[in-house]
C-alpha cells in the first residue's frame, strides 16, 4: 500500500491462556493427569510452540502457563491444541509416552474473532472428548508507538577539508550483550550541528516494549565509500528520556572512548532529545474485539482478455486436477478475510461479462444471480457461485472497475457510530489492464473517506503497471478535480509472486 500511518512491521503479540472441562477420563485408577501441547503449521508441518504444565487428577484444568504468539491478521496462522494425559513425569516432552486425549484445530483468527473467549470440542477420531477454553488478550507493550526529534551539537570535526556529515544509529542491547541496530537516519550533510527529523517506530522494534531495555545511540560521519567515521556514542533507556513516563534526560553526551584517555577530552558533542513521546498503537485486534464489524466483499473479472474457458491457456480454464488461478486466488485469499465476516454472508459479484439472456454487458452483476441478494455464504460459497457463473456467460469487456467500487461505495455509505462499527474489505480478482483509470481513481478518492479498504489480487502475467498506481506507493491518487485521497485504502497483490507460498502463509503484505 501507500504510505501507511503506523510503520511497516507493526503486528500484534496476543496472551493466549488455556482451560479445559469434562475432558475424557483416560486413567482407570485416578483421573487424567492433563497437559496441553499448541502446534502451528509452517509449510505442511506442525512446528511446537511449547506446552502448559502437567495438572494431576483433573478433568476440568485452567492452567497457569500462558503462550505469547505474534499475530499478523493478515496471515492465515493455523493453531493445533493437543491434549495428553501424561504418563510420564520424566519425559513430559515426549507424546509417545502419554496417552492423547483429543486436539483442536483453529486459526489465530478464529480466536480473535470470538472476543473474550472461544470455547470448541476437542476430538480424538471424530469422537468428543471434553471441551477446550482459549482466552486471548493483547500484550500491550507490543502496540506502543514511540515518535522521536533529536539534534546534535559541537560535535568533533572529521573530515579534513570541511565539516562533518553526521547521521545517528539507535540500537537495542539484546541478551547476550551485543546491539542490533533498530533506526538509523539519514546524514546531514556538512554541519557539526545536525538536526535529524523526526521519525516513529515501535517500540516492540526500538526496546523489545521493555522501557528498561539499554539502547546504544552512535553518531558516525558518513562517507560514501561506506567506511563511516565513528564519532562517538552514549546509552540510554526509553524510560529516562521519555518524559511522559517519568524521564527527565534532555541530552546525553557523545563518547569515543578512544579520546576518552586524554587528559583535556570532555566528549566528542552533546546529543539533544528536543522530543521523544509515545502513543498508543491501536490494532486490528482492538477494532475486532471493541465491537467492529467487518464485511468482506467479492469480485472476479470476467472479461475476454482472460481467454476462452474450454481452453488450457485461459486463466478461467479448469481440469479435476489443477484448479485455475482464480480458484487458487479465491481460496487463498478470501480465506484470510473470511474469518473476520461475523455472519459469513458476502455478497459477491463479477463483471465484464455478456449475462443470459439478452447478452446484456453488466460490470457489476451477482454471481448468484439473485440481484435483490447477492449474498453467498462463505469461501465455498463464492467458488460455487464462481463456477455456476462460468458456465453461463459469456466472456466480454472491457475490464472496468468503477461500477464495482460504486457498488462496495454503497455498501459503506451507512451510518458509523461507537455503538455501530462497520468496516468493508473490497476483494477485486482481475488479470490485467483496466480500461476506465480515471473513473476508477475518482472512487478510490471518494472511498478513502469511508470506512472501506480494496484488495486488487492480479492473475496472469499482465501489464500490473495501472495497479501499482492505483497501490499509491509513491504518489496519493488525485480525483478529476485535483482532491488528493484521504488515506491509502488499496492493496495490490500480483498472485503469482506469492502462490508458491504455502496457503497457510499466503500474506497480502
Amino acid at each position: 500500500m501507500a504510505q501507511s500511518f503506523a510503520p511497516r512491521d507493526t503486528y500484534s503479540k496476543l496472551e493466549l491462556s488455556i482451560s479445559c472441562t469434562n475432558l475424557k477420563d483416560l486413567d482407570h485408577f485416578s483421573k487424567s493427569d492433563p497437559c496441553v501441547f499448541l502446534q502451528h503449521q509452517v509449510g505442511r508441518e506442525w512446528v511446537r510452540l511449547g506446552r502448559t504444565e502437567v495438572i494431576d487428577n483433573n478433568l476440568s484444568p485452567k492452567f497457569s502457563t500462558t503462550f505469547v504468539v505474534e499475530y499478523h491478521f493478515e496471515d492465515i496462522q493455523n493453531l493445533q491444541f493437543c491434549v495428553y494425559d501424561v504418563d510420564d513425569k520424566r519425559r513430559v516432552d515426549d507424546v509417545s509416552k502419554h496417552d492423547f486425549i483429543g486436539s483442536l484445530e483453529c486459526t489465530l483468527a478464529d480466536i480473535v474473532s470470538a472476543g473474550q473467549e472461544y470455547t470448541r470440542t476437542i476430538r480424538a477420531q471424530g469422537k468428543p472428548r471434553g471441551k477446550i477454553t482459549i482466552q486471548s488478550e493483547e500484550v500491550q507493550d507490543a502496540k506502543m508507538l514511540v515518535h522521536m526529534q533529536l539534534s546534535a551539537s559541537k560535535l568533533d570535526k572529521k573530515d579534513l577539508f570541511g565539516k562533518s556529515d553526521p547521521f545517528l544509529e539507535i540500537a537495542k542491547a539484546q541478551e547476550g550483550g551485543s546491539f542490533s541496530v533498530v533506526y538509523r537516519s539519514q546524514p546531514i550533510m556538512k554541519t557539526l550541528n545536525p538536526r535529524w527529523p523526526s521519525f516513529e517506530v515501535t517500540a516492540q522494534k526500538l526496546c523489545s516494549g521493555d522501557l528498561e531495555r539499554t539502547l546504544k545511540l552512535t553518531v558516525w560521519d558518513w562517507n560514501r565509500s561506506g567506511d563511516h567515521d565513528f564519532i562517538g556514542s552514549c546509552t540510554t533507556i526509553l524510560r529516562d528520556i521519555c518524559p511522559e513516563r517519568g524521564g527527565q534526560v534532555f541530552s546525553l553526551e557523545l563518547i569515543n572512548p578512544e579520546k576518552k584517555r586524554k587528559r583535556k577530552y570532555t566528549n566528542s558533542g552533546i546529543i539533544s532529545l528536543n522530543s521523544v513521546k509515545t502513543t498508543q498503537l491501536h490494532s486490528f485486534a482492538d477494532y475486532i474485539k471493541g465491537g467492529c464489524q467487518i464485511s468482506l466483499m467479492v469480485a472476479v473479472d470476467f472479461t475476454a482478455s482472460n481467454g476462452k474457458p474450454h481452453l488450457p491457456s485461459s486463466l478461467h480454464y479448469n481440469t479435476p486436477y489443477q484448479e485455475n488461478e482464480y480458484v487458487q486466488a479465491i481460496r487463498s485469499v478470501a480465506s484470510v478475510l473470511a474469518p473476520y465476516d461475523s455472519d459469513q454472508m458476502i455478497p459477491t459479484f463479477g463483471f465484464g461479462a455478456r449475462l443470459p439472456p439478452n447478452g446484456e454487458v453488466s460490470h457489476c452483476f451477482p454471481l448468484n444471480f439473485n440481484w435483490q441478494n447477492p449474498q453467498v455464504y462463505g469461501v465455498q460459497g463464492i467458488l460455487d457461485s464462481y463456477r455456476y457463473t462460468l458456465s453461463q456467460v459469456e466472456l466480454y469487456g472491457p475490464t472496468n472497475f468503477s461500477s464495482i467500487l460504486d457498488k462496495a461505495i454503497e455498501y459503506s455509505s451507512g451510518s458509523v457510530s461507537q455503538q455501530s462499527q462497520n468496516y468493508n474489505i473490497l476483494l477485486i480478482i482481475t488479470d490485467g489492464v483496466i480500461s476506465d483509470m480515471s473513473r476508477t481513481a475518482d472512487r478510490i478518492v471518494a472511498a478513502s473517506k469511508l470506512p472501506l479498504s480494496v484488495v486488487i489480487v492480479g492473475v496472469g502475467a499482465a501489464d500490473f503497471s495501472n495497479m501499482e498506481v492505483l497501490d499509491a506507493d509513491d504518489t496519493p491518487l488525485k480525483d478529476k478535480y485535483g482532491q488528493v485521497m484521504s488515506r491509502d485504502i488499496v492493496q495490490f497483490v500480483p498472485f503469482r509472486e506469492f502462490q508458491n507460498k504455502s496457503g497457510a502463509n499466503f500474506s497480502l503484505a
